[in-house]
């Protein structure tokens, strides 16, 4: 499926940024102003940036209500695309709760309910509003709860809430603090993810979609030895972009194509582009059965599952669907989860990359599958 950008009139973001605290215990994050601010200005940005700037609305040091009122305009007038970002501090309730502080929030867990802006506002709101897709982003401590309560939420509105055009991107697990390093101009999260808005992702498409932007904070801030970001997306949000990627460049012919390409283990013959071996029905629906399998094996071993890829493949098949998941631009939201959980034996490129499975795909084919396997860590030799 092809990434597009919102539709610039009909879609709205709302950027919030806490960065001034009154009570002992919450420390003021001077970063935060820096975030909105940085956020605000590339996804405006007339080159490259998705949104018109009078559909894209910073607040900074609000009061509780303002916070509410605000989510309540651009949920009611998004009808494209609504991306929520709060960057500050989370506070967990005596329940669990996540509420995000501002400035007047009492950080006891006791009394937080009263002062603080209940994480469950942004969730009506991406539940009500009638953008076909909807963004939520925490930078904060504790926003790995956030994760945790769409899910739940997903249950509970599942006939009002499209779970498809909702995305969850937070910096930090549940119960773990994120970092906001002391004198950094922005939050550590918030600045690689504008890092990556910024200077691009180098062999992404064109536009830069959640998909793209959640492997590359995750590598990144693992690198620094900070903390893993969390994300819930499902289906076509890993496919909206938020901006586009500066740092595309067009295909070239790839180098490979000056090599040999007949090797004893398959055939080299093609018909109208494809491998000889696709020819053979057999294979082909040994190749089917292993797509299926891969499915199974994920919802059994790692309890996930993979509903939007068993619909692909059941609907167009598994060969088919094997190309279109090789030739996307980005990697599927299936193939991070499976990176995320240390097993990428069991994505479709693993797959592809069989001696016995070889023979249906192109040389291309084959290259894009084993460069991305070997770009996320996983030696392509695994596969043989």
């Amino acid at each position: 499926m092809t990434a597009r950008l919102p539709e610039r009139h009909s879609s709205r973001a709302l950027l919030i940024g806490a960065s001034k605290f009154s009570y002992p215990g919450l420390f003021d994050l001077p970063a935060v102003i820096n975030n909105v601010q940085a956020l605000s200005g590339l996804l405006t940005d007339p080159k490259f940036g998705g949104f018109d700037e009078a559909g894209c609305r910073v607040l900074t040091d609000p009061a509780t209500q303002q916070v509410g009122d605000a989510i309540h305009a651009v949920a009611d007038e998004a009808l494209d695309t609504l991306v929520l970002y709060y960057a500050g501090h989370g506070v967990l309730s005596q329940r669990g709760d996540l509420f995000l502080a501002v400035d007047d929030t009492n950080p006891d867990p006791r009394r937080v309910r009263y002062s603080g802006v209940p994480l469950d506002w942004f969730r009506s709101a991406l539940a009500e509003s009638p953008a076909r897709n909807r963004v939520l982003i925490l930078d904060c401590c504790f926003s790995g709860r956030a994760a945790e309560a769409m899910s739940d939420a997903a249950s509970i509105v599942r006939g009002t809430l499209d779970i498809r055009g909702t995305y969850t991107l937070a910096s930090a697990p549940a119960y773990e603090a994120a970092v906001a390093p002391i004198g950094a101009r922005f939050t550590a999260f918030s600045g690689e993810l504008l890092t990556a808005l910024r200077q691009g992702i180098p062999g992404a498409g064109p536009l830069l979609t959640l998909g793209d932007i959640y492997p590359t904070l995750t590598r990144a801030l693992l690198a620094s030895g900070l903390p893993r970001p969390q994300h819930l997306g499902t289906g076509l949000a890993d496919h909206i972009a938020l901006t586009c990627n500066p740092a595309y460049r067009p295909a070239t012919l790839p180098a490979v194509k000056s090599r040999p390409v007949a090797e004893p283990r398959r055939s080299t013959a093609t018909v109208g582009g494809r491998a000889a071996n696709e020819q053979d029905p057999k294979v082909a629906a040994e190749f089917h059965a292993a797509m299926l399998d891969g499915y199974r094996r994920a919802k059994k071993e790692l309890n996930y599952n993979a509903a939007y890829f068993l619909q692909m493949v059941q609907q167009i098949g598994g060969l088919e669907a094997a190309r279109r998941l090789i030739r996307a631009s980005s990697v599927s939201s299936g193939f991070t989860t499976l990176w995320e959980k240390g097993r990428l034996d069991l994505a479709v490129e693993a797959v592809v990359l069989q001696d016995r499975f070889t023979g249906l795909f192109t040389e291309e084919e084959l290259d894009i599958a084993r460069n991305r396997l070997a770009e996320y860590g996983y030696s392509p030799a695994q596969t043989s």
